[in-house]
C-alpha cells in the first residue's frame, strides 16, 4: 500500500524519534490512505452524474422509502437537518426531488423523487452498489470477516 505523502513524512519522523510503534503507525496510515482513495474514487464516479455522496444518499433514501421529511432524511443519513436542507434545495434546483407541504400538517414538508430523479437513481444505484462491493473483491469471505473484526476492535479505543 502506497501511503499518501503526508503520512510517509510523518511516519518517517515518528520512526526517527522512536515515539511510537512504527508498524502500528503505518497500519493506521494505511487505513487512512485507503479510505481517502475510496472516497476519491467514489466522488469521481458520482460526479459523472453531478452528484455528491450526500446528494446520492438522499436519492437512495427516497428510492427506498418513496416519501420522507427532511428530518427523517437527516436521521437516516446521520447528518444535520441544515445539511439535508442544503442538499434537498440543490436537488430541487436540479429537478431530481419535489418538496410538497404535508397534507395533515402544513408546517411539515414531504420530499419525493421526481421522474428525472427516479430515472437517475435507477440508472446508477445497482452499479454503484456493485462498485462498493468490488472494493473487497480480492478478499475471501473469511478475510472480509476478519477485516471487519479488526476494524471493530480498533474502534473500541479507550476515551481519554
Amino acid at each position: 500500500m502506497k501511503l499518501e505523502k503526508k503520512y510517509t513524512s510523518l511516519a518517517s519522523i515518528i520512526k526517527k524519534h522512536k515515539v511510537a510503534n512504527i508498524s502500528a503507525v503505518e497500519a493506521c496510515f494505511s487505513i487512512l490512505s485507503t479510505g481517502k482513495k475510496i472516497d476519491k474514487q467514489c466522488s469521481e464516479r458520482l460526479s459523472d452524474f453531478r452528484l455528491s455522496e450526500g446528494r446520492f444518499m438522499v436519492l437512495v433514501l427516497l428510492f427506498e422509502y418513496k416519501m420522507l421529511t427532511p428530518q427523517e432524511i437527516a436521521t437516516l443519513s446521520g447528518v444535520t437537518k441544515p445539511t439535508i436542507t442544503s442538499l434537498i434545495n440543490s436537488l430541487v434546483k436540479d429537478e431530481l426531488v419535489n418538496k410538497t407541504d404535508a397534507p395533515v400538517d402544513g408546517r411539515k414538508i414531504n420530499i419525493t423523487l421526481t421522474h428525472k430523479g427516479q430515472v437517475l437513481i435507477h440508472k446508477i444505484f445497482k452499479d454503484h452498489s456493485r462498485w462498493i462491493a468490488s472494493i473487497t473483491q480480492n478478499l475471501t469471505d473469511s478475510e472480509i470477516e476478519t477485516l471487519i473484526g479488526i476494524l471493530n476492535k480498533m474502534f473500541q479505543l479507550k476515551e481519554d
